[in-house]
């Protein structure tokens, strides 16, 4: 062919750096093949796919092995370098003060709306109860199985509220004994007046039926959290005209007692769910019982003062329920008292006292019937009875 007159000398191109040492001492060592066979294929800078392929505008032949670098980079990124992770600044050592920084206006929480015992008393329950077809009257109540049917009923439509956080005011109402009794909406047959800070003047006609008079604000506030003694009591001014034995049918009553809300307005403290009461009539005690009660005091008299407290105090062991007594007294001496948890029959209707145990806020509650006059007191000052609070 005529392309073989110009055929290349033998051997490497000037330069080539061969991979024996012997052979770049100019000694000789064994032929390099350039990636082919046949005349043509030592031709290696033909073949710009080949690892030994020179670059002629460089000037400078390449080896076929890397040579370590002489200066290698620093750890970490190149500066300026911004990861997604947050690197500590040189003043974290220095924590910003506790708090929230200066002009910065906490966002409050709203106060509660004022207290209203009776704001989840549906108006169906202070209309008239319905006639009884028969006469099922009571020596210590008056009140029949129609409007013990429709209380139960009631009770179970209207769940017991949970306790509700009380604002500062309603607190220092309750620790000075500034609280008053309110009676349902639209009653009737009742004069209720305030007679000075804690005391509370209650006036019914002969025609007042059984009803419930509750304090205005709890006087067990449960979200307090501490254990603690509630009580007050009632200054008898006259009842009715009460017979000289407690087997005589009783025209007029007064039952003092405590209840956790809401509770039927025409109903008396202890007849039914997380309530208790002490009855004038007859000096029974009632806890959830709308039947005979049990023997506990002698009847309420003109001029008598009674009172009633609950003494809240920590469970015996850890999980338990708080320790809870309840006390009676009279006149300024302590009359008669039980334990909540108490024993009792398990034949017994009613008598549970959830709702009582300082889970729930407590109400005072006052119950009358026919002609009564008295007053209640809730400022310890005015108390004939002093009980450790």
């Amino acid at each position: 062919m005529s392309g073989e007159k110009y055929a290349p000398p033998p051997g490497p191109p000037p330069g080539y750096a061969a991979r024996n040492p012997a052979a770049a001492q100019g000694q000789t060592g064994p032929h390099v093949s350039w990636g082919g066979q046949g005349r043509g294929s030592e031709i290696g800078s033909n073949n710009p796919f080949h690892s030994t392929h020179m670059n002629a505008s460089q000037g400078q032949p390449q080896s076929n092995y890397d040579a370590p670098p002489e200066y290698e980079a620093p750890p970490g990124p190149p500066p300026g370098h911004h990861s997604d992770e947050k690197r500590p600044l040189p003043n974290d050592d220095y924590a910003p003060p506790p708090g929230p920084p200066p002009q910065h206006q906490a966002v409050s929480e709203p106060e509660p709306p004022p207290y209203d015992p009776w704001m989840a008393i549906p108006d169906n329950a202070l209309l008239p109860p319905p006639p009884s077809i028969h006469e099922e009257r009571s020596p210590a109540s008056n009140a029949s199985w129609d409007d013990a049917a429709r209380a139960r009923d009631w009770c179970q439509r209207n769940p017991l509220w949970q306790p509700r956080r009380q604002n500062q005011q309603t607190l220092s109402r309750i620790a000075s004994g500034d609280v008053h009794l309110t009676m349902p909406p639209n009653t009737k047959n009742i004069q209720i007046t305030q007679s000075g800070v804690g005391r509370t003047r209650v006036r019914s006609s002969p025609k007042c039926t059984d009803t419930i008079l509750l304090s205005d604000v709890p006087m067990y506030p449960a979200t307090t959290g501490r254990p603690r003694t509630v009580y007050f009591e009632i200054h008898v001014l006259s009842m009715g005209g009460h017979g000289s034995s407690r087997n005589e049918e009783a025209d007029a009553s007064i039952a003092i007692g405590f209840c956790a809300p809401p509770y039927p307005s025409w109903r008396q403290p202890g007849w039914h769910r997380a309530s208790l009461g002490v009855h004038g009539d007859d000096g029974r005690r009632f806890v959830e019982d709308s039947f005979g009660g049990q023997d506990f005091v002698g009847a309420f008299r003109k001029h008598d003062t009674v009172g009633i407290g609950m003494a809240f105090s920590p469970p015996s062991y850890v999980g338990g329920k708080n320790n809870v007594d309840v006390f009676f007294t009279r006149n300024g001496k302590r009359e008669s008292g039980w334990n909540l948890h108490e024993e009792r029959d398990k034949e017994q209707d009613g008598g549970n006292v959830f709702g009582l145990e300082g889970d729930h806020d407590l109400l005072g509650a006052v119950g009358c019937f026919g002609g009564v006059e008295f007053e209640v007191l809730c400022r310890r000052q005015d108390w004939m009875f002093q009980p450790p609070l």
